[in-house]
């Protein structure tokens, strides 16, 4: 049996024209049992969850759009924080769940990148939480990537697709 890998992106918000991560999914190359997805921005777990429970990845690989940097940021935690808005106060994703949760797929990082530990706390943040703590008894690996704004296009499809090339070799998947 094949490994089946998910990875998603987010629609374009909060005012923006487009966001990166959608461009990136529609232009990564197809392979055997890779499911792309771009999802709206909203803070709904069952969006996230009922995708993982129909396709059932072994991998699933996030990309966040960061609306600053020059580097792509490779994210290790999630906190157990939601934000709508900086005016906001932080209220916890799921009560009496862990302060953190750490990536269970860690990526290198290169040139192109940097390790980051704070995801911040709007979808992306939520998603990477939501994700994390279904897939926690699971053997499901995750791991979430942040793309500038700005970056170019063809460098970040490249990018993200040497990480799944890093994957699939490092655990020996495909």
């Amino acid at each position: 049996m094949s490994t089946k890998i998910l990875i998603y992106g987010f629609k374009p918000f909060q005012g923006l024209k487009e966001n990166i991560t959608e461009k990136i999914i529609e232009n990564i190359k197809n392979r055997k049992n890779l499911r792309k997805v771009v999802f709206p921005v909203k803070f709904e777990k069952k969006m996230f969850l009922n995708e993982i429970k129909e396709f059932e990845p072994d991998i699933i690989l996030g990309l966040g759009l960061h609306p600053r940097g020059k580097k792509i940021r490779i994210e290790r935690k999630a906190v157990n924080l939601k934000q709508f808005s900086k005016k906001d106060i932080p209220k916890p994703i799921y009560k009496n769940k862990p302060k953190y949760l750490f990536a269970t797929l860690k990526l290198k990082r290169d040139k192109e990148s940097w390790i980051s530990y704070d995801a911040g706390k709007y979808v992306c943040n939520f998603s990477m939480y939501t994700i994390l703590e279904f897939t926690k008894n699971k053997n499901i690996k995750f791991a979430f990537l942040h793309i500038p704004k700005d970056y170019n296009l063809n460098k970040a499809v490249k990018f993200v697709g040497s990480k799944i090339d890093e994957i699939v070799k490092d655990l020996k998947l495909l």
